[in-house]
């Protein structure tokens, strides 16, 4: 039985100060010793986001507001994936971590996992995951939250990007939902996972040309493509060689939200459909990279589900009550 999975409820927070990015820490010495044109246009320079909270708080935030945009209550939730590019060290902080989130969202019900070694993979790693949770009916409401935060400012303002604190969720069903995914792919280079490596535009076709093998889909025919929000040239030259048109990338962000380490694409997917709308049956592909890595999924728009025809009154004294999520159907674009 072929299982349609969504993607639902994308949401995220972002640290509540608002900084330019002059005011980064040592950004004068740092773009010196990169040997970078102080010109914020062709870098994409803008503004960061810094919090003061800490990472469980940022990632509560963001998943509540993705339960209360999917209407599920979290104990319907029957797994959660927790990922972040770093976890706190320590088995007790791990436990702590995970009780602090699951504690505030009702997520009771929940087989728990964790995700990270992808650095600004991680997120698309993890809902790669979800999907094939629910494809394969293990699960059917998985919940997907990403947090991330700048521990040592001398960290924020790197060679290839300028960092914001922030998180990241979405829920991943077999319910009716916002897109549909229709496809996923990774590529992998083992001898360039180095931190000091560069992006590549040879695993960013090979990610694109899979996806095209296991879903039909040309990367023409993709109306929009979410890269991660490192710098302007970088973004342009990798998406280029992995074939997509200048036209099809959402790069607003980069100056707009900053490099919000794996939490991107889902940042951008909320920013552009809040821009511009989606339409039915248009092709999103949101992808990340890093040096060695690449991963995509492609997913579609799906039709509004039709509000339902109400039922009708009956007597209601002593019938069953019962809470979840979307019950409606959909038809795929």
């Amino acid at each position: 039985m072929n299982v349609q999975v969504s993607l639902s409820g994308a949401s995220y927070e972002l640290g509540e100060h608002e900084v330019g990015y002059r005011e980064a820490y040592r950004f004068a010495e740092k773009i010196a010793r990169y040997e970078m044109l102080d010109d914020a246009e062709i870098w994409g320079w803008g503004r960061f986001f810094a919090s003061a909270r800490d990472r469980t708080e940022l990632a509560v935030a963001s998943a509540r507001r993705t339960l209360s945009l999917t209407g599920c209550a979290g104990t319907d939730v029957d797994a959660v994936i927790l990922c972040a590019t770093e976890f706190p060290s320590g088995v007790d902080h791990h436990a702590r971590y995970c009780r602090v989130i699951l504690e505030a969202l009702d997520l009771e019900n929940a087989f728990v996992i964790g995700v990270t070694l992808g650095r600004c993979n991680t997120l698309l790693s993890a809902v790669h995951l979800a999907d094939r949770f629910v494809a394969s009916q293990t699960y059917d409401r998985v919940l997907v939250i990403v947090s991330d935060r700048v521990a040592d400012e001398e960290q924020r303002f790197q060679q290839f990007a300028l960092f914001s604190d922030g998180a990241a969720s979405c829920l991943v069903t077999s319910q009716p939902g916002d897109l549909g995914i229709i496809a996923t792919a990774s590529a992998l280079d083992t001898a360039a996972l180095d931190a000091s490596g560069r992006f590549s535009g040879r695993l960013g076709r090979t990610a694109a040309d899979t996806i095209t093998r296991r879903s039909g889909v040309r990367p023409d025919e993709v109306s929009a493509v979410l890269p991660p929000n490192v710098f302007m040239p970088i973004v342009r030259m990798s998406e280029g060689r992995s074939g997509f048109r200048p036209d099809q990338l959402y790069l607003r962000n980069i100056a707009d939200r900053g490099h919000c380490f794996s939490a991107d694409p889902l940042v951008n997917l909320v920013d552009r459909q809040h821009a511009h709308g989606a339409r039915p049956g248009e092709y999103i592909l949101l992808t990340s990279s890093v040096p060695g890595s690449r991963m995509s999924i492609l997913a579609e728009v799906l039709d509004p589900a039709p509000p339902k025809t109400p039922p009708p009154k009956q007597d209601t004294k002593n019938r069953p009550t019962g809470r979840g999520c979307h019950d409606t159907e959909h038809r795929r674009g």
